[in-house]
């Protein structure tokens, strides 16, 4: 293999990690918020969440390239803040993203339950379904980013499998009736699950060791893998809100519930499922890999006696504190969701990065092979928004 192919094959799986971030978890409960909305303020709210997401992904990456060495956002918050910035970064990453695996338990427990069930037509009680979903993924993080590329470019395909297939069927079946329902007040509820829909920036300093520091590959990675899912979301927007009456009972958790509720077509419900699986599975293992490079980095200093204890150690950190949550508070899909991403999401991905560059910048005179543009004012007004967001959230 020649080194060009080599490199473009790295670019391919890490954009493929990027989207299949970003479609996981929030896709699923998506539908079920922006049903509400309608389809036109539901979509601007998607359009502004890409924007939004992306330059704050680039700000992060400016900010990662700083270092020679692997980072992460504690060492990164570290040199840009001091120690206090260290204990805020640290202590909203795991706020969010506890809150966030905590979705993923969940969801992918009962869709894994769901699917022993109507296999093999046996109970398969609800701890089982995420005991045995949580072991695979476990089992695939733990092999390293190489396996877990491999694993989720098969993962990916069997999303744009499902989701392509499902697409065609629905058409037909699409009311444009439906997607006249307009509510801009409800389209300000959607932005925080969509924040979570769009959250790919934990994996930026993943990204930058992986692809060796190639600065032209990782802003391709991140506006195409960043891309993607806007155009995913779009279809999926006016797929389901086609389907979907807006004054469908909203007590519904998953788009399968939705669905349940408005067909009867039994292809788009298995399809509606295995899409659930695959959406979840890719998310789940790229936040994965993203979680443990943070604690192995907040780790730094503490000796082990192997190198294998040690990662099982943070396997440990990363998995069963958001699985005895999961088993305390069962059935918390959304509300997980709504949570990590209505304000912690804002104060980590938003907040934070401006404040990493501006430091970096204008106190300290980095020189980074990467800078975004626009200078003082367009950090400003990536703050104005962030701030806006939280007012408008609080």
């Amino acid at each position: 293999m020649t080194l060009a192919l080599a490199e473009k094959k790295s670019v391919l799986g890490a954009t493929a990690l990027v989207a299949g971030c970003c479609i996981g978890a929030a896709t699923l409960g998506l539908p079920v918020l922006s049903l509400s909305a309608g389809f036109i303020p539901s979509s601007i709210a998607i359009f502004f969440s890409y924007l939004f997401t992306t330059v704050t992904g680039l700000l992060l990456l400016e900010a990662t390239l700083w270092f020679d060495q692997k980072t992460n956002l504690l060492s990164i918050s570290t040199f840009s803040l001091g120690s206090f910035g260290k204990i805020i970064t640290g202590s909203l990453f795991i706020f969010l993203f506890y809150s966030i695996f905590i979705a993923y338990m969940d969801g992918g427990g009962a869709l894994f339950s769901n699917f022993i069930e109507s296999v093999f037509g046996i109970q398969y009680p609800y701890f089982l379904g995420v005991l045995s979903y949580i072991t695979l993924v476990g089992i695939v993080v733990f092999l390293g980013m190489g396996i877990a590329d491999k694993v989720n470019k098969v993962l990916i395909s069997g999303l744009l499998a499902t989701y392509l297939t499902m697409v065609l069927i629905s058409l037909s079946h699409v009311d444009l009736q439906k997607l006249s329902h307009i509510s801009w007040k409800h389209s300000l509820g959607t932005l925080p699950i969509l924040f979570i829909c769009f959250g790919y920036q934990n994996l930026v300093p993943t990204l930058v060791d992986y692809l060796k520091r190639d600065v032209q590959a990782l802003r391709k990675v991140i506006i195409l893998g960043n891309l993607i899912p806007l155009c995913f979301y779009l279809i999926w927007n006016f797929i389901i809100l086609g389907l979907v009456p807006a004054e469908c009972p909203k007590n519904m958790v998953m788009v399968s519930d939705l669905l349940r509720q408005v067909t009867q077509t039994t292809s788009i419900l298995h399809l509606s499922e295995a899409f659930s699986f695959f959406a979840l599975t890719t998310s789940f293992i790229a936040v994965g890999m993203s979680f443990v490079d943070f604690f192995s980095d907040g780790l730094q200093g503490i000796s082990f006696k192997s190198d294998t204890f040690r990662k099982t150690f943070t396997l440990f950190l990363v998995f069963i504190p958001p699985l005895i949550l999961c088993f305390i508070y069962p059935h918390v899909f959304l509300k997980a969701l709504d949570f990590a991403g209505g304000v912690i999401d804002v104060l980590l991905f938003g907040i934070l990065p401006v404040l990493f560059v501006w430091s970096g910048r204008y106190i300290k005179k980095i020189e980074s092979p990467y800078k975004v543009g626009g200078g003082k004012f367009f950090l400003l007004s990536v703050l104005g928004v962030c701030l806006f967001l939280l007012l408008l959230r609080i």
